[in-house]
């Protein structure tokens, strides 16, 4: 028997058996973790996965400038949202103080000429009275 064919008559055996795959990683692990050489090699390739003390330093930094870069162009818009409001309710204002101004107008009016039929009734009176 060649090692290919043993080698694929493991590779069937772990397949189809649970107990024995869990065996044979077991020892296989032990075996790799006895070796320092074996640890080194398989550390070595781990490490490129590893996120260090720095990389998450980075990225808070990073998270920071975004969160400040929001918070700042969030500001911004409710700038311009409370100017805009702020226009608008001047608007608002100067069209209701037109519209006061021109009632009080109009009342100036009604009262003036109310006032006058009255002083022109009242003389009348006095006139005819005196005729």
């Amino acid at each position: 028997m060649d090692i290919v064919s043993v080698a694929r008559q493991l590779l069937e055996e772990l397949r189809s058996d649970e107990a024995l795959r869990r065996e044979f990683v077991g020892e296989v692990a032990a075996r790799l973790a006895d070796d320092p050489n074996m640890r080194v090699l398989l550390l070595n390739s781990l490490i490129t996965e590893v996120t260090t003390k720095r990389d998450l330093e980075l990225l808070k930094a990073d998270l920071n400038k975004k969160m400040d870069d929001v918070s700042a162009e969030l500001n911004r818009r409710i700038d311009d949202v409370s100017a805009e409001l702020n226009r608008r309710i001047d608007d608002v204002s100067a069209e209701l103080n037109r519209r006061i101004d021109d009632v009080r107008a109009d009342m100036r009016t009604y009262f003036f000429g109310f006032m006058g039929g009255i002083l022109a009734t009242i003389i009348t009176v006095i006139i005819t009275k005196l005729i």
